[in-house]
């Protein structure tokens, strides 16, 4: 099993390798020519990471370091700082999600046609992690409601749940849909939770 991870400051993304005893061996650096503070796969060899203070708020970047940009995706005009966003992509939909913690919302971006909706509620609040989950099901940490935030690839709320702690920031779903994993950062309160999705 594979994991990728990343670090902001160093400018480069880590490829690790997971074993069942949940040993961790670095297998390769990418480096990057920005900051970039997520990360989740797009096709092929290829990932989609989200930038910090940088004007392309996502850019694509593959295994042998190769770099590009989303040429259809205008981006609004502001400066993303650490923290201030995540960013996920739904393939099937060709949809990438990009969380604005400061502005209160998630922009949504069609790929194929460039165009943007600004998504927007008040069970989202401060959101940081986003990912999609089966049937393309959204999953949103909402930091400043201590909740996940539900969504359809169409930008609908369909329901928000506690997760029993402060501020959750990260998330991601396994590779079965079958579990959702939920972290924070809280200086003496971290945490981080595993739940069945079908319980949500």
């Amino acid at each position: 099993m594979q994991i990728y991870t990343f670090y902001c400051s160093k400018i480069h993304i880590a490829l690790l390798a997971v074993d069942k005893s949940s040993n961790i061996t670095l297998i390769k650096t990418i480096q990057t020519s920005t900051d970039i503070y997520s990360i989740c796969p797009y096709e092929a060899n290829r990932f989609v990471v989200g930038t910090c203070q940088d004007p392309r708020h996502a850019r694509i970047v593959d295994l042998n370091g190769q770099e590009a940009d989303f040429e259809s995706v205008t981006f609004p005009d502001v400066t993303l700082w650490i923290d201030d966003s995540h960013c996920t992509y739904v393939p099937f939909a060709e949809v990438m999600l990009i969380t604005h913690k400061v502005e209160d919302s998630v922009q949504m971006y069609q790929i194929g046609s460039g165009t943007s909706t600004t998504l927007t509620d008040d069970r989202i609040s401060r959101p940081l992690g986003i990912c999609w989950g089966p049937h393309g099901t959204l999953y949103i940490a909402s930091s400043n409601t201590d909740t996940v935030v539900e969504v359809t690839t169409h930008g609908e709320v369909v329901r928000s749940f506690d997760v029993g702690m402060k501020c959750p920031r990260s998330i991601c779903v396994s590779k079965d849909g079958s579990h959702i994993v939920v972290a924070n950062n809280v200086f003496g309160e971290k945490r981080i939770k595993l739940f069945e999705i079908k319980f949500l």
